[in-house]
């Protein structure tokens, strides 16, 4: 029996999409990207409490106007945040540099994290915690990590299904590949899940 490809794309969005049992943390640090529902997912938490500052990291992308970070700042002033609780790290152009940098804005500000709530797009929650789980510098916080909630389907209307497939394998690739480099912490990859990918890409299906 074929298995469709929409079966095999939700076995790998359900694979790397987690979410923490969240509790009370010092700072959320949000990972660049021109998604708004970064800053709406990081503006619920702070309007529930669960901190009292966020960071937004995020260089500016060829073709964006303004960094990632300030983009995403924005909308959360719009949403009700205070500027005096918002930080912007805008020179990351990766998600290693998210956390590195990240933590060192922090440090400028004389700022010691114990909790951190990491938020990211869905599929990139897995790998980014495994990334801060080896980027932030020693003493190392206690993370949790958070998203929009949003089912693949609607995610795919929102940025458009291609573009999702594409980054979603390219983020599953390196899952694999980053931890042999020392960039993440390794991942435990059910067979299921490796052999969605491979049939993907077998099928033409892009990485990026």
């Amino acid at each position: 029996m074929i298995i469709p490809d929409d079966v095999l794309l939700k076995t790998l969005w359900n694979y790397l999409t987690i979410e923490s049992l969240l509790l009370p943390a010092d700072v959320i640090i949000v990972g660049g990207e021109n998604d708004p529902g970064l800053a709406g997912q990081a503006s619920d938490l702070y309007k529930q409490g669960f901190a009292p500052l966020i960071v937004f990291s995020g260089y500016q992308q060829p073709g964006m106007d303004e960094t990632e970070a300030k983009m995403l700042s924005r909308i959360a002033e719009q949403r009700g945040v205070p500027t005096s609780a918002i930080l912007r790290e805008e020179l990351a152009t990766n998600t290693g540099e998210n956390i590195t940098l990240s933590a060192a804005v922090l440090k400028t500000q004389g700022i010691h994290a114990e909790r951190v709530i990491l938020v990211h797009k869905p599929y990139m929650t897995r790998r980014f915690l495994a990334t801060a789980e080896v980027q932030w510098p020693d003493p190392k916080p206690s993370f949790m990590v958070s998203h929009q909630v949003i089912s693949i389907d609607n995610y795919y209307l929102k940025l458009g299904r291609g573009e999702v497939i594409r980054k979603m394998l390219g983020d599953f690739k390196r899952i694999n590949t980053y931890a042999k480099k020392g960039f993440q912490t390794p991942q435990v990859i059910p067979e299921e899940v490796q052999t969605a990918y491979d049939l993907l890409v077998a099928r033409g299906h892009q990485v990026r």
